[in-house]
């Protein structure tokens, strides 16, 4: 054992979080767990990785699940294609494998939304092997460590930090070794502030001796997000029902939405709305909305509408029976609250 992963996993035994998909050495669990951690914190996945282990417990039953139940299950976490790439990866692991999922890095990575990260975290957590998984955290803490002041969105510097983080991994627990290093930067390490301090590893962080771990990592610069604006409608029609859309776009296919307008004026989105077959009878404003997404942002003026809809549109007493997308189904609950 190394001493930096002597140090590492002395902290860890001592200070580690209690997160469910810990408790398990099912490569399918660890999988579900991976994916719903990507762009999402712990404390936020637990309840949908507990209900969606509840609802689908194995392979088998994520191959054969319906899509409005897949949808529903993963209604929240956003980035939608990554449940529907797992479904479909499921399904060829069924067809390939016997329902057996592969067992080395180099394996899981010919699969469909599985790459080097969550390949070397499957392999490592749930097969013991000696396989290194970097993400943003565990990226985080390689670079101050190492004190690299170069991208870390480089190529060149991924692949300096494989290098460096591959020795380090402990030979008897590269289990725990790769979960150390992802809760040392989910928890100490952080992004903004970290605790260092405290950091089991801080006598040999190079950008901590030289006070630099504010400004490691360094990122590519991103492009600005583009921002939409909308008038979004909380349509009920004649019955009292809820109406929303089904998309299929390639964005948010398959969940609902809200009808929405790309428009800034309330006379504009109601005549493009009677344009459509509604006939409006009443409306009042409900406030204005913000969603952010990766790349882009909705700004929404949102209105309740009571109309007689078209033939052919669908129509739901209670929105909660289907998977809507987050940005409105916020929208919907803030709403509902404020009507209590």
């Amino acid at each position: 054992m190394s001493h930096f992963s002597s140090k590492l996993l002395t902290w860890y035994d001592e200070s580690k979080r209690d997160l469910p998909w810990r408790h398990t050495k099912d490569p399918y669990k660890i999988w579900v767990s991976e994916i719903m951690l990507q762009q999402t914190q712990a404390v936020t996945v637990m309840p949908y990785y507990e209900r969606f282990i509840n609802t689908l417990s194995d392979i088998r039953a994520l191959a054969e699940a319906d899509e409005a139940l897949l949808l529903k299950l993963w209604e929240g976490l956003g980035y939608y294609s990554r449940v529907r790439n797992m479904q479909a990866t499921a399904r060829v692991i069924m067809e390939k494998y016997d329902g057996i999922m592969p067992n080395t890095k180099a394996s899981l990575m010919k699969l469909k939304g599985i790459g080097p990260y969550t390949a070397g975290a499957i392999a490592s957590i749930a097969f013991d092997q000696k396989a290194s998984a970097i993400d943003g955290n565990v990226s985080r803490v390689l670079a101050r460590y190492a004190l690299i002041e170069d991208s870390i969105d480089s190529n060149e510097v991924k692949k300096k930090l494989e290098e460096i983080n591959l020795p380090l991994i402990d030979d008897d627990r590269p289990a725990d070794y790769t979960q150390a290093m992802i809760e040392l930067g989910a928890t100490v390490c952080r992004k903004s502030q970290p605790l260092c301090d405290i950091c089991p590893i801080n006598q040999d962080c190079k950008a901590y001796k030289a006070q630099k771990q504010s400004m490691i990592p360094v990122k590519d610069k991103k492009n600005a997000k583009k921002n939409f604006q909308y008038i979004t409608f909380v349509l009920e029609d004649e019955d009292g029902n809820l109406i929303l859309l089904k998309q299929e776009n390639r964005l948010l296919n398959g969940l609902f939405l809200l009808p929405q307008i790309e428009a800034e004026s309330i006379h504009y989105a109601i005549t493009s709305l009677e344009e459509y077959g509604y006939v409006v009878n009443n409306y009042e404003p409900l406030g204005h909305y913000r969603h952010v997404f990766t790349h882009m942002i909705w700004e929404m003026d949102v209105y309740y509408v009571k109309v007689i809809k078209p033939s052919g549109i669908l129509s739901f007493k209670d929105y909660k029976e289907v998977a809507i997308a987050t940005a409105h189904k916020q929208v919907l609950d803030k709403i509902n609250r404020s009507r209590k």
